[in-house]
């Protein structure tokens, strides 16, 4: 299970930042953008708000990020995380907004699971939606930017640490300088 798991965060995770040939800053804010929006309560939707804010940031900003790297981080959220991360981000508002009311970890999970059985994909988010926003609301999303916003923060700059490190590593390699790799290798848009 576990070399599954690596494989599965190598394929999805690693290799799309990795071999993206976007200057290392557009990779950088499709990272940053992806893994804020993979640490809200949006499971379901989370890939169509990637583009929402892609096509916001491109057409009406005239800047860009990497498109697929964003799509890929918003699995940090997944079947497997979603429910504790939602969880902890339930319990982090309550403490937030000093709300004595709460639900129990089992009796979340119970929700989560029925939402999860709903059949048919749009009933499934509407269901979903209708108990993170509605039933649960604030708290959930005020949790959930504790947790987002400096996921944003931290993952940018990480992100040009690690793009940057590893193509000058590349161009090593290729017996030319980094500032030669980029003019070779970086795709502009």
């Amino acid at each position: 299970m576990k070399k599954i798991i690596e494989k599965l965060i190598t394929e999805k995770l690693i290799n799309p930042v990795l071999h993206s040939t976007a200057p290392v800053s557009e990779v950088s804010l499709g990272v940053a953008v992806g893994v804020f929006l993979g640490l809200t309560p949006t499971v379901g939707v989370q890939m169509y708000l990637v583009a929402l804010v892609w096509s916001i940031y491109r057409y009406i900003f005239c800047r860009h990020f990497n498109l697929p790297v964003g799509v890929a981080m918003v699995w940090i959220s997944n079947p497997l995380t979603m429910v504790p991360l939602y969880y902890l981000f339930l319990v982090t508002g309550y403490w937030l907004l000093e709300t004595q009311n709460g639900i129990s970890y089992e009796l979340f999970t119970e929700y989560l699971g029925h939402i999860s059985s709903t059949e048919g994909t749009w009933e499934m988010i509407v269901a979903g939606a209708r108990f993170l926003l509605i039933d649960l609301g604030w708290p959930m999303i005020i949790g959930s930017l504790v947790y987002a916003v400096p996921g944003f923060i931290i993952s940018y700059f990480m992100t040009e640490r690690i793009v940057t490190s590893h193509r000058k590593g590349k161009a090593s390699l290729a017996g030319i300088s980094y500032k030669d790799w980029r003019t070779q290798k970086e795709t502009q848009h």
